[in-house]
């Protein structure tokens, strides 16, 4: 991939991705013939390269459509929305969560269902013919009333209190409870960054990808000048590139889906140069608009620099011609 050059004056927007996109597309066109040479290679002397090969675009295919940028929001949205959080730190990957604690306790203790008002445990009913230690139920009980009761402490029980269908929560207490998804906001990312990590290993790199090619055009880049700028174009940035990413291997499956439905991989190896141009594309349009802007005046440094007028006649007078008659 071709490197950015500075900006200068006597080169045009129009010129430089002129000779960018001739340049990109050499590139391609090797990055595709090596792919295709790589991919019939190892089909042939491998013969366990096809089943991982099938796996790995079916896996490519599945990000395109269930992980892209407005499906990972809604993922993050969702998680904030259904679950409680509190002030209590209860796991590193899920952190602030009461909803996700309390379905960890469920899991560990599954013959407890909650507890009462009185502040006894609720056993579920078991099977007459099956036999139950009292003394080992007590102590299991002891110790999930304990760990519920942590909880319960750590909750903002005043704010998430049972929906009731005849009287509804009134518009403050939801508005309170907006400002507890503050502490939910470490646990939604997490979320999303595991739901993109159990996808498989496609979407790990088609995502690190993007922020890689993003991360490399922002730092190459003169502008934004400030980096805490780059920290917040670069997600925006990034989801961009995964739209493209998304439209390019919607084309290969279009245009040569008839001959094999493998084909997101190569295409999306054969676009690397192309996304590339595309994140230095809106940089570098924004690099000629601040260095072909015109100069600021000059402020005035209080001389007079104005030649003297020549002197008025008087009535009757008349004034000879510079330079005489």
């Amino acid at each position: 991939m071709s490197q950015p050059l500075p900006p200068g004056r006597t080169e045009t927007f129009r010129q430089w991705l002129r000779r960018e996109l001739w340049r990109e597309t050499k590139v391609a066109l090797v990055l595709l013939a090596a792919g295709c040479t790589a991919v019939l290679g190892l089909d042939t002397f491998w013969s366990e390269f096809g089943p991982a090969w099938s796996r790995l675009n079916y896996q490519l295919t599945y990000v395109a459509l269930e992980q892209h940028p407005v499906a990972l929001i809604r993922i993050f949205a969702n998680r904030l929305g259904d679950s409680e959080y509190g002030w209590g730190f209860f796991s590193a990957a899920e952190p602030f969560n009461v909803t996700s604690a309390k379905l960890q306790l469920r899991q560990e203790f599954g013959e407890f269902y909650g507890v009462a008002p009185d502040g006894t445990p609720q056993v579920l009913r078991s099977s007459t013919l099956k036999r139950v230690d009292p003394v080992m139920q007590k102590a299991r009980a002891a110790v999930y009333l304990a760990h519920y009761q942590h909880l319960e402490a750590r909750r903002f029980s005043r704010l998430y209190q049972p929906d009731d269908p005849f009287n509804p929560t009134d518009a403050g207490t939801k508005l309170a409870r907006m400002v507890t998804k503050i502490f939910g906001v470490p646990d939604a990312v997490f979320h999303t960054i595991g739901s993109i990590v159990t996808a498989g290993l496609s979407g790990i790199l088609l995502f690190s990808t993007v922020l890689a090619l993003s991360a490399v055009a922002l730092w190459q880049s003169h502008r934004p000048a400030r980096w805490w700028l780059k920290l917040l174009v670069w997600p925006s940035l990034a989801s961009a590139l995964i739209w493209l990413a998304i439209v390019v291997m919607s084309l290969s499956a279009a245009l040569c889906g008839g001959l094999t439905p493998n084909t997101s991989a190569l295409a999306l190896f054969a676009a690397l140069p192309f996304l590339f141009l595309a994140a230095k594309v809106p940089l570098r349009y924004a690099e000629t608009l601040v260095h072909n802007a015109p100069p600021a005046p000059k402020k005035w440094d209080g001389i007079d620099r104005r030649k003297p007028r020549p002197p008025e006649p008087k009535p009757g007078e008349t004034t000879p011609p510079i330079g005489g008659a």
